[in-house]
C-alpha cells in the first residue's frame, strides 16, 4: 500500500506591517475597528432602508442589497481577525471565508455590470428582461457560481464608445459611472498589491467603506429616506 501525502489548508497567518514597534499594535487595531464600525454601520444602514420601504424592491436596489451584504460579510470575516491581529496577537484567519466573499462580491459587480449592459443595450426590453425575479435569481446564483467581470465590461464601453450620438454616449456613461468607480477602485489596487502590504488592506477595505456613500448620493430614493 502506497502513503499518499496530503494537504489541506483550512486557515492562513496575517503577517500586518512587518517591523512595526509592538508600541503602535493598539493604535493600529483602533485605527481597523474604526474602520470596521464605519463599514458595517453604513451597509447595515442600507440593508434596513431596503426592508422598510416597499419603493426600493427594484432589481437596481436589489443588487445593492446583495452588494451591501457581500461587504458586510467580507469585513465581518476579515477585519475582526486583523484587529485581533494586533490587540491579541491572533494571527490566524479563515482561509475559505475570505475567498467565499472575496469571489461572491466580484460575482455581485458583475451582475451590476449586467444590469447596466441591458439597460444600455435594449433599453426599450431592460423593464421585461430585468424583473425583481431575474434579480432576485442572479443575486442567488452569485452565491454559488464563479464567473467572469470581464466580458459585461468590455461590451459596455464597446456600447458607449460607438455611440454617434453624444448625448446618448453621455447618457449611457452616466448610468453606468458608479458601477465603473467601484470596479476601478476594487481592482486597481489589486495591481499594485505585492509593492506594498498597505496597498493591498486598501483594496479589501476601501470599497466596502466608500459602497454605502456612493449609492446614497447617486441614489435620490434612498437619499430622501436618510434625510426623514
Amino acid at each position: 500500500m502506497l502513503l499518499k501525502s496530503l494537504t489541506v489548508v483550512t486557515e492562513f497567518f496575517i503577517v500586518g506591517f512587518p517591523g512595526l514597534p509592538s508600541e503602535f499594535y493598539n493604535l493600529m487595531g483602533t485605527f481597523f475597528f474604526s474602520i470596521y464600525v464605519i463599514i458595517e454601520l453604513g451597509n447595515s444602514i442600507l440593508e434596513v432602508l431596503f426592508a422598510i420601504e416597499p419603493r426600493l424592491h427594484k432589481p437596481m436596489y436589489i443588487i445593492m442589497l446583495n452588494l451591501a451584504l457581500s461587504d458586510f460579510g467580507f469585513c465581518t470575516v476579515a477585519l475582526p481577525k486583523l484587529i485581533s491581529r494586533y490587540w491579541f496577537n491572533n494571527r490566524s484567519i479563515s482561509f475559505q471565508l475570505i475567498h467565499y466573499f472575496g469571489t461572491l462580491n466580484s460575482l455581485i459587480k458583475m451582475i451590476m455590470a449586467l444590469d447596466r449592459y441591458l439597460a444600455i443595450c435594449f433599453p426599450l426590453r431592460y423593464p421585461a428582461l430585468m424583473t425583481n425575479q431575474t434579480m432576485r435569481i442572479l443575486a442567488a446564483a452569485a452565491y454559488q457560481v464563479q464567473l467572469s467581470l470581464a466580458m459585461s465590461y468590455t461590451i459596455i464601453v464597446v456600447t458607449v464608445i460607438t455611440k454617434t450620438d453624444n448625448q446618448g454616449r453621455l447618457k449611457a456613461f452616466l448610468s453606468c459611472a458608479s458601477q465603473v468607480c467601484i470596479i476601478s477602485i476594487y481592482y486597481i489596487p489589486r495591481l499594485l498589491v505585492f509593492l506594498k502590504i498597505a496597498i493591498a488592506m486598501f483594496y479589501g477595505l476601501f470599497p466596502p467603506l466608500m459602497n454605502p456613500l456612493i449609492y446614497c448620493f447617486k441614489s435620490t430614493e434612498t437619499g430622501q429616506m436618510l434625510l426623514k
